[in-house]
């Protein structure tokens, strides 16, 4: 028997992958909305917006990578969402209230990596256990 990469696409399934690619869609519209409203909320610390344009991109490429298991549609995960990225930059620019800034193009871009990167790790699995451990008290309930 020969080990298999958990990156590829016969990893096993989750049982509820459409409501977790929903929930994925669900945070890519918490994004573009928080990335294009008037008076995006305040985190209460110095540099949050800053910060927060890492972990919202972390955020979505972590969750994805876990539904979506090949390097190479993790590759176009990245480009995607670095895309998402850079035309809301020019959105924001746009608008009249917010600005444009290469600075956060790049805050995303580093964030995607990270979750590239942590997607390799055993982190790619925490959906699946959630899902595991939910359904294995289901049955012991």
């Amino acid at each position: 028997m020969q080990y298999k990469r958990s990156t590829t696409p016969s990893s096993p399934e989750l049982r509820g992958r459409r409501l977790a690619i929903a929930i994925g869609w669900g945070f890519v519209a918490l994004v573009v909305y928080l990335s294009l409203t008037r008076i995006p909320p305040d985190l209460g610390i110095g540099v949050g917006l800053d910060f927060g344009h890492v972990v919202a991109y972390f955020w979505l490429m972590i969750w994805f990578a876990q539904l979506y298991r090949s390097v190479a549609a993790r590759l176009l995960l990245v480009i995607g969402l670095f895309s998402m990225g850079v035309a809301l930059e020019y959105l924001q620019g746009a608008t009249g209230y917010r600005h444009f800034d290469y600075a956060d193009m790049l805050r995303n871009l580093s964030g995607l990596a990270a979750g590239f990167l942590l997607a390799m790790t055993p982190m790619q699995n925490l959906l699946r256990a959630v899902e595991s451990r939910a359904i294995s008290r289901r049955r012991s309930a």
